[in-house]
């Protein structure tokens, strides 16, 4: 399909719907859980273990083919956890496992494919001790990390870095720094004087922003009907 041939009212039951589904059967999993989260398809969501906690505006976007996984594995004597600040993205395909603790901060962008974790979970010469060690991973506010990249163990990644796709990164990154390769390197500082507009600023309008983006939504789809959508649907067309 070029383009969405739903009809308005169609969209905002299934968004009723997706938002149902999520208070209903995903929010329970999560340790806590902040204000108006936006999870798309949540049912491909997988929480899984103790104190896994995020903020308000979680937004994940998951999908059959690419679930989104938030995983603390530990022995009981070994309380692990996750956390999010405000206003985190998760695209489709990441994955957060952890033994012990990984935090992630306010409004961070986690790519498609990307994996954050802060254990080797099996030893070189001991690959079946059940409490493999750890080594706690931290990522500052306002950090990106690009598609399909890798953070290990250990790493530290400072406020609003740039974490190029396909990176490897086994060591701590400065702030403001933009890294790519594997093992990851540093590319280029951004300029720190820069302004920086993030996902807390939309945050910060929240009732205007779900005006602009409901507006948005009726104008797109205003020349939808439930016809065409049908027709689109069982007999499309070059186009469509």
């Amino acid at each position: 399909m070029r383009r969405d041939h739903r009809p308005y009212w169609m969209h905002k039951l299934w968004e009723d719907y997706e938002n149902a589904w999520a208070r209903h059967f995903l929010t329970p999993h999560f340790d806590a859980l902040g204000r108006k989260p936006k999870i798309v398809q949540p049912w491909h969501v997988e929480v899984f273990g103790p104190n896994i906690r995020a903020g308000d505006h979680l937004h994940i976007i998951a999908s059959r083919a690419e679930p989104v996984r938030l995983t603390v594995w530990s022995p009981q004597d070994q309380s692990g956890q996750i956390t999010l600040g405000d206003s985190v993205f998760l695209a489709g395909g990441s994955r957060l496992l952890a033994a012990g603790n990984i935090e992630i901060g306010d409004g961070a962008l986690i790519a498609r494919a990307v994996t954050i974790t802060d254990c080797d979970w099996h030893g070189l010469y001991d690959r079946i001790d059940p409490a493999p060690p750890f080594k706690p991973v931290r990522l500052g506010q306002n950090v990106w990390i690009g598609e399909g990249a890798f953070i290990g163990k250990g790493v530290t990644i400072g406020d609003h870095a740039v974490i190029g796709a396909r990176a490897v990164v086994t060591k701590d990154v400065e702030p403001y720094a933009v890294m790519g390769g594997n093992p990851a390197r540093v590319i280029k500082h951004l300029d720190p004087d820069e302004p920086m507009r993030t996902r807390l600023d939309m945050a910060e309008r929240e009732d205007e922003l779900d005006r602009f983006f409901d507006t948005a939504y009726r104008e797109a789809l205003k020349p939808n009907s439930t016809p065409g959508w049908l027709r689109s649907r069982l007999f499309p067309r070059r186009g469509d």
